[in-house]
């Protein structure tokens, strides 16, 4: 999508709030002309000689109309506008952030401080242009007028006066690749040391405990004198343009006001024209350098465009001037969670595939069948392919064979239709959010008591609320840094619990945990749910294994086994490798609780085992 093409999306957004802007502020700009015919009508009268001295209250109460009009205009247009600021900005701040959260998984191109500064310094960027146009038609009439009035009068300095517009044209145009390039640079510095703020917040623990606080603060001042000169450079070329723009235009006033003066001394001038070419070419100089500013604000718009698309899937980058529906004066209707094929009977997936770019890792053909009421367990040895295969499946990587069908019917957009309450995921690594314990388990949701006790205690997290400080009202810190590894992780399934979805999805949930809190927690949430849960985990631990109704074992992308526990220790023998390597690991008793350091409880001689501790990043895949 070109800057023009956004343009004409924005503006058409609300064309009736547009329209009321554009007919205000034209009416405000436009209003001046008549001053001006007034003007000269009356230095023409007071130069005449006339004894008839009624006609001079005429102007007065002229000018008084015209600046109460003026008044009462502005305040209505300057409401006018700030509600369109407010719609355009939430328009594009709510197609951004669709445009984020339909990229699968950690895939975002972007920091979360850089993508910040798009939602803040490039949107702003966004209403300011949009701002000129608003104004742009109010100075067109202004100056479109001006130029009729003033060539009636005399065309020859009417013809100078319309010079200034050719060299600033020509002066916005030639400056526009380095406009630009400063942009870039400023917009990028700032994304840089944003995102290294929000990056110290999250490691504190690990800055202390490298005792690298100098080397962070060296490096601070160093990303922040990078974006200090950058926005420098940004400010300075952008006032400096501006300023050069109004310097030409005031030195060709000065030229036209000479004019005008040798045309009076000629005798083909009066006073009354003198006075309007001098107050039409104040605003009409105003108007030269607004047109010409619009043009310099359209190459720099290119920087912030280029910025915001990068956060929108290939392809998708015309999103982001997509009409979306914005709420800002009523609450957004609920979400429509019935809609779909009916509650879980039956899932079957066949022949699912996606491959990571550049590698020659991912999962391929994989087919399997869950029926209500199941539990299956992924599992294989690091970089098998497990936790792919969860993720394409859900949609979080997009696959490119296989299908999908839920109830027997075909699903096209697993991204959009595996959710809750359909589907709930639990990541290896879930992510908290520096707010009370409730808020995240809640999630801003109405719960009921009974509700949230349910889900506590399915997720074996009632005796640590017991323990922490302020229990549900303990602020957990940036991703949870307060909490221990454990209670991330079963604060994450308390979580997923609430969404009573039809299926449960955990990507290695026990890595945190140890043997006798992971056995209570199988054991609780099948129980407490009548054997109804279904549920798909990714595991290799025994106690997900041995409770299994079905296992998948993984090698190498593939399939390697299915079936039960009994028939692959018989038959498997990577399920037996896998099996042997759990059984030489050694269980730590003590539960993970309130540590805060993070361990998993599992045994150290477990960085042996061949099934891994490690879950298989994308990154690690496309490595």
């Amino acid at each position: 999508m070109t800057v023009s093409k956004l343009l004409g999306r924005l503006l058409t957004f609300r064309p009736g709030l547009y329209l009321i802007n554009a007919i205000l502020w034209t009416i405000f700009h436009s209003v001046p002309a008549l001053v001006g015919l007034g003007m000269q009508w009356f230095f023409n009268r007071a130069t005449a000689h006339s004894h008839n001295l009624a006609w001079l209250a005429v102007p007065l109460v002229v000018v008084a109309v015209v600046r109460f009009t003026r008044v009462g205009v502005f305040f209505a247009a300057f409401y006018e506008w700030i509600t369109m600021l407010y719609h355009v900005q939430a328009m594009l701040r709510a197609n951004m952030l669709k445009g984020i959260m339909r990229w699968p998984g950690r895939n975002l191109p972007a920091t979360s401080g850089e993508a910040m500064s798009r939602f803040r310094g490039d949107v702003d960027e966004v209403a300011e242009y949009i701002e000129s146009w608003t104004d742009f038609w109010g100075r067109l009439v202004f100056a479109v007028v001006s130029l009729v009035i003033m060539a009636r009068v005399s065309w020859q300095i009417t013809a100078v006066a319309i010079l200034p517009l050719l060299v600033v044209t020509v002066l916005n145009n030639l400056s526009g690749n380095r406009a630009r390039r400063y942009s870039q640079m400023s917009r990028e510095a700032t994304g840089r040391i944003t995102s290294f703020i929000a990056e110290i917040y999250t490691s504190v623990q690990a800055l202390k405990l490298g005792r690298a606080e100098q080397s962070v603060l060296e490096r601070f001042v160093d990303l922040n004198e990078q974006r200090r000169q950058a926005a420098l450079k940004d400010n300075l070329f952008k006032q400096w343009m501006q300023s050069m723009n109004q310097h030409v235009l005031n030195i060709s006033t000065g030229v036209i006001l000479l004019m005008c003066a040798a045309q009076m001394r000629a005798g083909h001038f009066t006073v009354g024209d003198f006075a309007l070419f001098t107050f039409y070419l104040g605003n009409f100089a105003f108007s030269i350098s607004l047109f010409g500013y619009m043009i310099f604000q359209h190459k720099r718009l290119r920087v912030s465009l280029d910025r915001m698309r990068i956060l929108f899937r290939p392809g998708e980058e015309a999103r982001i001037g997509h009409h979306s529906d914005i709420y800002l004066y009523q609450d957004p209707p609920a979400v429509d969670v019935t809609h779909g094929l009916g509650g879980f009977q039956n899932l079957k997936v066949s022949g699912l595939t996606y491959r990571y770019p550049h590698s020659d890792n991912g999962v391929f053909d994989a087919s399997f069948e869950l029926s209500r009421g199941e539990f299956l367990v992924i599992t294989g040895r690091i970089k098998s392919g497990k936790s792919t295969m969860v993720r394409t499946l859900l949609g979080l990587l997009p696959k490119q064979a296989g299908t999908i069908l839920w109830n027997g019917e075909l699903v096209e957009h697993p991204a959009e239709f595996l959710i809750p309450p359909r589907t709930a995921y639990t990541p290896q690594v879930p992510r908290l959010f520096s707010d009370p314990l409730r808020e995240n388990i809640t999630q801003g949701r109405s719960a009921g008591l009974q509700e949230l006790n349910a889900a506590i205690r399915a997720a074996v997290m009632d005796r640590d609320i017991e323990e922490l400080e302020n229990g549900l009202d303990t602020f957990v810190g940036p991703r949870g840094v307060m909490l221990s590894g454990g209670q991330i992780q079963r604060a994450a399934t308390a979580r997923m619990m609430m969404t009573q979805a039809d299926v449960l999805i955990f990507d290695d949930l026990s890595s945190a945990l140890d043997v006798e809190t992971e056995k209570e927690l199988w054991d609780r949430l099948f129980q407490e749910s009548g054997g109804l849960t279904t549920c798909i985990a990714v595991s290799h631990r025994r106690a997900a294994l041995a409770r299994a109704d079905f296992i998948l074992v993984m090698k190498d992308g593939r399939i390697d086994g299915a079936g039960t526990l009994a028939d692959l220790l018989a038959t498997n023998a990577e399920m037996q490798l896998l099996w042997q390597g759990e059984e030489t690991a050694t269980p730590c008793s003590s539960r993970d609780g309130n540590s805060g350091d993070g361990q998993s409880g599992t045994s150290t001689g477990q960085s042996g085992n061949l099934a891994g501790q490690m879950e298989e990043t994308e990154a690690e895949y496309a490595g």
